[in-house]
């Protein structure tokens, strides 16, 4: 029996984890990504257990994870500074941050041992149902499973009319990488990834390898000066701990605006939608790459259970039931710990200590990161869904 073949648009984590997995299943899989090569802008990555599964489960975990930077924990301070909560991680719990462009080849270097074809320069505008991709110059691919890997701006979702709302959140964040040791973080914080606060800013400082700090520095996108990639010297003001990191800062900030991405259903027919396209989150709980990349895994645990293109909306449909409550409480849980930027100084840590010091909630915070990853279903196309 002939393999099923998949088309994705978009080259970037969520498609190329996806387009292993399946490949790894045996389907026949081709990424199309419309920019000429596989890149990504210059930031860093959390990766938490369930990330750090996936990746092993793909074959990408060693190359993704060149030389990343395995931290002890979290820590938040206050806006004078101060120890607010966070500290050592219980050993079970793993989290560790990389450069995006270590994980991306991790990932198209796994994509390709599993037979992945990828071709760059070919944008996806269009899609239908019957699992056809059209690109922007006019031609049009069609598969037994299309897949929009696209992005919050995804153009698969658009044609296949799935979207219910994509809220675009009130802050953004400044991202960029600076050389940076341990010995540039103080003292007490070496180890640990540190986010502080300032009024309705905050900065987050990740150590990415022994030799980067990868910076994302939060505003809301009213806030004129904190947005500006000229970087404002009222960031030093606020943040004087940081201060020796702002001014190492030389070029490649980017600044971006977070969403929320709601759908109506994920599929329509043999064609779907999978990581930021379905499902993007504000970044508070560092999931965004690691839910994507376990949402494409679970896809194909329950695509390596079809034989016959007839049956793949229904096992779109199984894989939306089972996965979807679990992407919809991390995407809750992320927006709420963003409402914590509106809550005034003297009121914030208050509210922090308490919430963070409740076992529910602390569960909830890690309800997505401690889940293990689907590699396989028992489903079959005569189950119901």
């Amino acid at each position: 029996m002939a393999a099923l073949e998949a088309v994705i648009g978009g080259g970037g984590i969520c498609a190329l984890a996806t387009a292993t997995a399946l490949s790894q299943r045996g389907w026949t899989v081709t990424v199309f990504e419309s920019r000429p090569e596989l890149r990504v802008s210059g930031s860093g990555i959390y990766l938490r257990n369930n990330g750090l599964a996936v990746l092993a489960e793909l074959g990408a975990y060693n190359r993704a994870l060149r030389e990343p930077f395995w931290g002890r924990g979290v820590i938040q301070l206050d806006d004078h500074g101060e120890h607010l909560v966070g500290g050592a991680l219980p050993p079970e719990l793993k989290i560790c941050a990389t450069p995006r462009s270590d994980l991306i080849a991790g990932l198209e270097q796994a994509a390709r041992n599993a037979g992945v074809t990828i071709v760059t320069g070919a944008e996806v505008v269009d899609a239908r149902p019957d699992g056809t991709l059209i690109f922007a110059n006019g031609d049009r691919v069609r598969a037994d499973l299309a897949i929009g890997a696209d992005g919050v701006w995804s153009a698969v979702r658009r044609a296949l009319g799935l979207e219910e709302s994509r809220i675009k959140a009130l802050e953004g964040a400044l991202r960029t990488i600076v050389p940076g040791t341990q010995d540039d973080m103080p003292e007490a914080y070496r180890g640990f990834f540190v986010e502080q606060w300032s009024g309705r800013r905050r900065t987050l400082v990740t150590p990415i390898n022994e030799r980067e700090i990868y910076l994302a520095m939060t505003c809301p996108e009213a806030d004129a000066a904190g947005r500006s990639t000229s970087i404002d010297a009222s960031w030093s003001e606020r943040f004087p701990l940081w201060r020796h990191l702002f001014a190492r800062i030389s070029g490649g900030v980017s600044w971006g605006v977070y969403s929320v991405v709601k759908c109506r259903t994920w599929s329509a027919g043999n064609s779907c939608i999978v990581g930021d396209a379905a499902h993007a989150t504000t970044p508070n709980l560092g999931q965004g790459g690691g839910m994507a990349m376990q949402n494409g895994m679970a896809l194909a645990a329950y695509m390596a259970n079809v034989d016959d293109r007839r049956d793949i909306p229904a096992a779109l449909a199984a894989w939306e039931v089972a996965m979807r409550p679990h992407v919809e409480q991390c995407q809750h849980w992320a927006s709420m710990f963003g409402e914590i930027a509106n809550l005034p100084p003297d009121v914030r840590p208050r509210i922090v200590r308490a919430a963070f010091g409740d076992p529910w909630i602390r569960e909830q915070l890690l309800a997505m990161a401690t889940s293990q990853p689907v590699t396989e279903v028992d489903w079959s196309p005569s189950a119901p869904c």
